[in-house]
């Protein structure tokens, strides 16, 4: 009797593209596998065509990413998949409705991040990510259920982190990998313990350098991969 098929994680991407293939690509690398079949089985929905979710939480398109997003989470599902991950920080504003859409869990990634930052003990921390990110309080609003306090940047701040997100990472090009601690020593000047990465690109950007900085820096696309590792039964490397 042939045994039944391994779990099958949807990949809700293209928002970005370059994040979705990088989170893929954490997926093979943190999953601890000797072979081919020892790895998470997934199905990805890449489509960079979902409008702009920041534009529209700002009130700058009236063009709602809401739909295109619950079409994709539905079309994974009927292709068979038991699990959907979404690698964007800020397309979890519509969580709940994209939750509504489909039968089978989504792993959240906000809330996921927020209990493992409580868990481990911090409580004051910073938030890197888009401006729809900041202006509708996604970690923020999560952290007040796990005594977690988000401490967001001053506005010159965060226009240069729009600009590493907009101008580099979803334009293709480099990414200075020192900026991530001149960032960082922000934070730790206004008290916090840790520096969470809240946008994919910015996972993308600097994901590989996040453990030599002043603050702890927690990137919730690395706490989605150990999760989604963990639903897939598969076991973790590292």
């Amino acid at each position: 009797m042939s045994e039944a098929p391994a779990h099958l994680v949807g990949i809700l991407g293209g928002v970005g593209p370059a994040a979705t293939v990088y989170f893929e690509q954490r997926l093979v690398e943190r999953t601890d596998a000797d072979r081919d079949q020892d790895h998470v089985r997934t199905l990805v929905f890449n489509d960079a065509s979902i409008p702009d979710r920041t534009a529209f939480i700002l009130g700058e398109s009236d063009v709602s990413p809401v739909g295109p997003l619950r079409a994709c989470a539905q079309t994974l599902e009927r292709c068979g998949c038991d699990v959907l991950a979404l690698p964007c920080n800020t397309a979890h504003y519509f969580f709940d409705d994209i939750q509504a859409a489909v039968g089978v869990p989504i792993v959240n990634m906000v809330r996921a991040t927020m209990e493992h930052l409580a868990r481990t003990g911090h409580r004051r921390v910073g938030v890197l990510g888009t401006i729809g990110t900041m202006q509708v309080d996604i970690f923020g609003r999560e952290g007040a259920h796990w005594g977690v306090e988000c401490v967001y940047p001053s506005l010159p701040v965060q226009q240069r982190v729009n600009a590493i997100i907009y101008d580099e990472v979803k334009a293709g090009r480099p990414t200075d990998p020192a900026a991530l601690d001149e960032l960082a020593d922000l934070f730790a000047d206004e008290g916090c313990t840790a520096l969470i990465l809240g946008c994919t690109e910015l996972s993308f950007a600097f994901g590989s350098d996040a453990a030599h900085h002043r603050v702890t820096v927690v990137d919730p696309l690395e706490v989605l991969v150990e999760a989604v590792i963990a639903h897939a039964e598969r076991p973790l490397r590292g």
